[in-house]
């Protein structure tokens, strides 16, 4: 009888174990899946604000209206976006009426201002000084969002402990990603004071199945894993490679990887041809030790390695510790947008981190490049008075029908941002205007 109720007990340890470990394991998914939707609501909110700058900005800009009004559209949507962003986070800590009811004063603005007919009733003298306002309060806010968003990857913050802190009552021990929100709702504060509203990249490409014409031999898995090898400047080991599933536009293999120190890797790369759509290698840069010029040198000698030919780079950013470079087909004199692709290096060590071709493949063609109908100088009298032309250039970019255009490429400032303007060579059309991050890289 002793036996059995030693057995028993026993057995009811071992259940009552696998229970404590089971209720454990779904908590901890359950904190994983609540971090990772504060995380995306987070990045997404950095993104929308990030994008609301740099449209405001380009709309000051402008001096076409048919451009104006989907940049202000542009606006009051991503305003929206902002909202709800915000609302998944968890901020009971701190009221933050005050930067939605900013988000909400410059929706209500950009909308009223982008339904009504710019040709008849264009933007007032005032209009224009509450569109600065709204840039410059983005602006803020921005440089705000970013350092908390520092904080948290530098300092591995969690925002689950924010909200467990929120539920309780009590404020959390580390105040960093409070302080931070706190600053960004001061700052609103200060400008909706001000009664500031009181009165009212990446280059277009055509469709998926352009990589059809990608020619060349099928290749095998083997040959995608020894191609794939060749891009990553870690010593790696492939782990697995796996077709693409069906009904993708194109048939590629994606070969995952890993490095000595445990660096894990992935790319996509076509089975025709063996041409490399996308890859990446998932690790955390520390602190920056080589300029952002040094890092697109580094970027520069990948591509020319790797066969991408008369590339420059047309657009620098920095994002915490990683350089992000756009480069560009030159061919004479005129850039070719649509054949641009996208490198990423680590600003400690200066290893390649990213690469995105698909849009390069896709728009790769012989081209044949026409005389423009207007000169460089009548060309630039399209441009908004109060811009300051500081280079210029020839150019193709894809329009709105999704056809390639010459253009006159214009680097201009007004003061207090640079941009990059572009004029068609033929009818003076002001096809498309780019804000021009901190960190811009000339033609080369």
């Amino acid at each position: 009888m002793r036996r059995f109720i030693t057995a028993a007990m026993a057995v009811l340890l071992v259940v009552t174990a696998i229970w404590g470990l089971t209720q454990y394991r779904q908590k901890q998914v359950l904190m994983m899946e609540a971090e990772s939707g504060y995380q995306q609501a987070f990045h997404e909110l950095v993104y929308q604000v990030d994008v609301i700058h740099d449209r405001t900005g380009e709309a000051l800009a402008m001096n076409s209206k048919a451009n104006l009004t989907p940049a202000l559209t542009d606006v009051w949507r991503l305003t929206s976006e902002a909202h709800n962003a915000i609302s998944r986070l968890p901020l009971g800590f701190m009221p933050f009426s005050k930067t939605e009811e900013f988000l909400g004063a410059s929706g209500d603005f950009t909308y009223k201002t982008a339904v009504r007919d710019l040709d008849t009733e264009p933007l007032s003298e005032k209009e224009y000084e509450q569109l600065e306002s709204l840039y410059k309060q983005a602006a803020d806010i921005q440089k705000d969002l970013r350092s908390v968003q520092m904080s948290v990857l530098d300092q591995n913050l969690r925002w689950t402990d924010v909200a467990q802190a929120a539920a309780s009552g009590d404020e959390p021990k580390d105040n960093t990603v409070i302080d931070g929100f706190n600053q960004i709702e001061k700052k609103a504060s200060e400008f909706s004071e001000a009664d500031i509203f009181q009165a009212s990249q990446v280059e277009k490409s055509v469709s998926d199945d352009a990589l059809k014409k990608l020619k060349g031999p099928v290749i095998t898995k083997k040959e995608a894993a020894e191609r794939a090898k060749e891009y990553f400047q870690i010593d790696a080991e492939v782990t697995s490679v796996e077709s693409s599933l069906k009904g993708a536009s194109i048939p590629f293999y994606n070969v995952a990887v890993v490095g000595q120190n445990g660096e894990e890797a992935s790319m996509d790369i076509t089975k025709k041809g063996g041409y490399p759509l996308t890859f990446t290698v998932n690790r955390t840069p520390g602190k920056g030790r080589i300029s952002l010029f040094d890092a697109s040198e580094k970027a520069s000698a990948f591509l020319k390695k790797h066969g991408f030919e008369d590339m420059v780079v047309t657009n620098s950013a920095q994002y915490d510790h990683t350089g992000v470079f756009t480069f560009t087909k030159k061919v004479k004199d005129t850039l070719v947008y649509p054949e641009s692709v996208t490198v990423k290096t680590a600003l400690d060590t200066g290893g390649i981190t990213g690469l995105e071709a698909q849009n390069y493949w896709k728009n790769k063609k012989d081209r044949d490049i026409p005389e423009p109908g207007l000169t460089e100088a009548e060309a630039k009298k399209e441009l908004h008075p109060k811009l300051t032309v500081m280079e210029s250039t020839k150019a193709i970019v894809t329009n709105d029908e999704m056809k390639d255009v010459l253009c006159y490429e214009f680097l201009a400032e007004n003061g207090t941002a640079s941009y990059r303007i572009f004029i068609n060579a033929d009818s003076g059309k002001e096809e498309r205007i780019d804000k021009l991050t901190e960190a811009e890289a000339s033609y080369g």
